[in-house]
């Protein structure tokens, strides 16, 4: 597992499901299009693999699968299409569910990779706002069945369970 440094960005939350079920809502569009702000992260989860996040009315982002072990860990590259374009290097997310007590898992997300510059400390910024918002849309939907009503950037698409 990715070690947290001074440039890293490091969640962990506490979800009442199983390893298998926080898996297949990592890997599956028809769950992150419900949790990530209604993109669908689609891939064929193969490492080496393209990862994109399609949506209808925002660019987003895309990357490469590094890991994948399921239930247990998936990795991937993260960087926007533009700066995909630019050449500019893209940071690097690791995700580990592991079981927490009987009816519980603890998912925890590292975020790497952020450039010394500028944009490295807005990256660090965007991710820090955006990673708790996500995972506990993924949290509320895995232990309610229903998606969280986030606003705006945040929203869920078309809410259908897979």
């Amino acid at each position: 597992m990715t070690e947290p440094s001074d440039r890293t960005y490091v969640y962990t939350t506490y979800i009442r499901s199983t390893a298998e079920q926080v898996f297949r809502a990592l890997t599956t569009p028809a769950f992150t299009m419900q949790y990530w702000g209604g993109s669908e992260l689609t891939s064929d989860w193969q490492v080496g693999s393209r990862l994109e996040a399609l949506h209808p009315d925002r660019e987003d982002f895309v990357g490469e699968i590094v890991a994948v072990e399921p239930p247990h860990r998936l990795s991937y590259t993260f960087t926007g299409r533009a700066e995909e374009q630019r050449g500019r290097p893209p940071t690097l997310v690791e995700f580990t569910v592991e079981p927490f007590g009987d009816e519980a898992v603890r998912l925890r997300v590292v975020h790497t990779g952020f450039t010394p510059d500028e944009q490295g400390d807005q990256d660090m910024r965007d991710v820090g706002e955006g990673w708790p918002a996500i995972l506990s849309a993924l949290k509320t939907l895995l232990e309610t069945d229903r998606p969280l009503a986030s606003p705006g950037h945040f929203a869920p698409r078309d809410p259908a369970r897979a």
